[in-house]
């Protein structure tokens, strides 16, 4: 699993009951049952890769988030708070 697969389950296994909107650069992404809901509840569309998820452009949080929020879903976004190159090292 990547870092950030790694980040994403010791979040969820803390905050289980929310579908976590996880900031990858310029977009979020939703992981594994996370992305099921995206997909089912919210027209999102999964992404290749191994695992499944789904992403959408940063700008579109508002329109994914109160979807979900509709539909009795709790949202929890997960910002970075490191660079993507400062990661790297």
């Amino acid at each position: 699993a990547s870092e950030v697969q790694k980040q994403w389950w010791r979040l969820k296994a803390t905050h289980c009951d929310c579908v976590l909107f996880f900031k990858i650069g310029r977009f979020y992404e939703l992981y594994h049952v996370d992305a099921d809901v995206g997909v089912r509840e919210a027209g999102l569309v999964y992404m290749k890769g191994e695992q499944a998820h789904a992403g959408f452009p940063e700008p579109a949080y508002g329109k994914y988030a109160e979807v979900l929020l509709a539909k009795g879903y709790k949202v929890a976004r997960v910002e970075q708070t490191e660079t993507p190159e400062a990661n790297k090292a």
